[in-house]
């Protein structure tokens, strides 16, 4: 049985479920785990990374998700999550879907980060971009990095990336492959970016509710705005790659 192209015999039954579909992997259900099939071509050291990164945010009290080895590198096994994604909750009617998106952003910035093993945005940032990127947002990023302080910052919050398990138990935010250490005003402003380029007209609503929070770590419109310019153009190389 090939699942992406990746042989699946030594692992699924053929009972496993579909629960997931991404550009790079699928992610199933089976035996009460999920487990994440990464296409053959997507790089082994990369989901090295997306294990270690895993594992320094359990550490740090952010994700109960534990992810395990297999025998395939390109399968990993984890905590399975029974529950719905906030963007599924708030298309069933669920209205409090930005409050908690804020609450979820306060939860991550709060994390100490002093012996967080993980990769800071500045020494990240630059790759894959043209000698014309690097000089465009580098400069920023090492200006916001000496001038605001420094948190646990998930580059990617967005409504499919937090679940709700359904024992009623605290929200889980999942997929924390971007996370960096950086000043937080990136971790709203690529927030800022993904809804713009697929919802903007629910870009006043995010404002409003994360206004207050931004406002209170002495984030400036000024600097607001550079972090999007930042975050776009990461963004781009990310859609382009």
């Amino acid at each position: 049985m090939f699942e992406n192209g990746v042989n699946t015999d030594k692992i699924f039954d053929g009972s496993e479920k579909v629960i997931g579909r991404g550009a790079q992997a699928d992610v199933y259900s089976f035996q009460g785990y999920a487990y994440k099939v990464y296409r053959p071509s997507y790089p082994v050291e990369w989901i090295g990374f997306e294990k270690r990164q895993q594992s320094e945010i359990n550490r740090a009290g952010l994700s109960p998700v534990r992810y395990y080895d297999t025998e395939d590198p390109h399968i990993v096994k984890m905590d399975l999550i029974e529950g719905d994604t906030l963007e599924k909750k708030m298309l069933g009617g669920f209205t409090g879907g930005f409050d908690l998106l804020a609450d979820m952003f306060r939860k991550v910035h709060r994390a100490d980060p002093s012996d967080v093993q993980m990769p800071r945005l500045i020494d990240t940032a630059g790759i894959g971009l043209s000698e014309e990127e690097k000089n465009k947002i580098l400069p920023i990023i090492e200006r916001m990095s000496s001038s605001l302080e420094n948190r646990i910052c998930h580059l990617d919050m967005h409504f499919l990336n937090v679940m709700l398990p359904k024992d009623g138990s605290e929200p889980v935010i999942i997929d924390w492959i971007n996370s960096r250490i950086a000043p937080a005003v990136f971790d709203y402003a690529r927030t800022y970016v993904v809804l713009k380029e697929c919802a903007p007209e629910v870009l006043g609503l995010y404002e409003s509710a994360v206004a207050a929070d931004i406002a209170s770590l002495k984030i400036s419109d000024k600097d607001f705005e550079d972090a999007v310019t930042v975050c776009t153009v990461i963004r781009n190389r990310e859609k382009n790659t």
